[in-house]
């Protein structure tokens, strides 16, 4: 499927095409207007992590090297689908303002991302897109030379880290064996040095039992991490779609508050989202 236009209510779970189109939208994003969203991995959910919060559910191949897709989404293909896209939301839509890679698992591991990016940054050029080209990653494929120079060259990057905690990190995110909060800190602090667009930390916290991935110590250490990044913004979310695991909960607001004030305290540029 090329394109599929969004169920009003803007709620994914409801969407019976939900991670099955290339193309998707309108996508009304808290940060980058009406987009136009961009999946990679239509067929199959293809990630280096397994997040427990993750409302796509479980990723059916996990893994840290890029993945030529079953589908073959060629760089035709997808200038068709976001033609298609484009002309749609045209008709419900007064403006699309971006084009953002994100879908059903890692966009960065695509083995023809930086090609892809490359579709993207033509279309948005051509169609005058205010925003731009954005990519929302998990951050762990920074290291890959192709990535960061396709990603160097978007204008806004949202890469997550819920915590810089080893064992919290594994116990959230579940990600790919050898893999750890320290390599993708380092990782990132590289990439801010190679990239000159808006850099946005993602970190989403939660309570499953009795983990929590926002006591006052997480919030120092992650802070302290952050503090060698350099993001230009940091985004911090709880649950707000239904999670892969029901016994995923939200933190509560004050939580949200008390977790952000403490990050910004450390002169932090910081955003709450905790409803």
């Amino acid at each position: 499927m090329l394109y599929a236009l969004c169920p009003p209510s803007g709620e994914c779970l409801q969407c019976p095409f939900r991670g099955r189109a290339i193309v998707y939208g309108p996508f009304r994003s808290r940060r980058r207007g009406v987009s136009i969203g961009i999946n990679l991995f239509p067929g199959c959910k293809i990630c280096s992590f397994n997040c427990i919060y993750c409302f796509r559910g479980v990723t059916e191949f996990k893994t840290l090297k890029p993945v030529e897709d079953a589908y073959g989404i060629s760089v035709k293909t997808l200038k068709q689908a976001l033609e298609q896209a484009y002309s749609a939301l045209l008709t419900v839509e007064s403006r699309v303002e971006a084009l953002d890679f994100s879908g059903s698992g890692e966009p960065t591991l695509h083995a023809r991302f930086p090609e892809m990016v490359q579709v993207a940054l033509e279309f948005a050029r051509e169609r005058g897109l205010s925003s731009g080209v954005g990519v929302f990653t998990n951050s762990t494929m920074l290291w890959h030379e192709g990535v960061v120079n396709a990603l160097s060259e978007v204008e806004f990057v949202e890469a997550k880290l819920d915590t810089v905690d080893p064992e919290k990190f594994v116990a959230i995110n579940q990600p790919v064996e050898g893999l750890r909060a320290s390599n993708v800190v380092e990782w990132l602090k590289r990439f801010r040095k190679e990239f000159s667009g808006v850099l946005a930390v993602q970190v989403m916290l939660l309570r499953y039992g009795n983990l929590v991935n926002y006591t006052e110590k997480d919030a120092e250490n992650l802070a302290e991490a952050l503090l060698l990044v350099e993001p230009d913004v940091v985004h911090v979310y709880t649950v707000y779609r239904a999670p892969r695991l029901s016994g995923v909960l939200r933190a509560s607001e004050e939580s949200v508050v008390a977790f952000t004030e403490r990050i910004r305290e450390s002169g932090l540029n910081v955003r709450a989202y905790a409803r």
